[in-house]
């Protein structure tokens, strides 16, 4: 049941925060597409799985591959979530490297630093057509951004 799986996930996710925090490790959730999982799928329910731990060292790591399927908007959720984003992950609308699909990465990084975020973007693409071509296509396609 969706309840019990919530509620276990919000006990162990305290217990976590709080074993972690002494120590200065922050701890993130990456919010899946519906296709993968059916308890976080977007920003907006990591958020209130955020405030329902209540710990400081809890945020959200966005995924642009994620926030494709399941977000109206990409802008408007790193807008809502704002401080509470602890590392980002980039990957197009297919899920190969930035510049492979149809996301606007110009936009995504012109709003992270619109909202301040100060963190690391890092690349979780299909290593597509393979992996040495995934990495110089995303940093060519990265090196225009930023």
């Amino acid at each position: 049941e969706h309840g019990q799986a919530y509620a276990w996930l919000v006990d162990a996710l305290r217990r976590c925060s709080a074993a972690a925090a002494p120590h200065g490790v922050r701890l993130v959730l990456e919010p899946i597409n519906r296709y993968e999982t059916t308890l976080i799928n977007d920003v907006s329910q990591c958020l209130e799985l955020i405030d329902a731990v209540g710990a400081p060292n809890f945020g959200v790591l966005p995924d642009t591959f994620h926030m494709n399927i399941e977000e109206p908007s990409i802008a408007a959720s790193l807008r809502r979530a704002g401080p509470r984003i602890y590392h980002v992950h980039l990957a197009d609308s297919n899920r190969w490297y930035p510049g492979a699909g149809h996301i606007d990465f110009r936009a995504v990084v012109r709003t992270l630093d619109e909202i301040g975020y100060t963190g690391t973007l890092s690349v979780e693409a299909m290593p597509k057509p393979d992996a040495e071509a995934c990495a110089v296509q995303s940093m060519e396609t990265l090196k225009q951004i930023l």
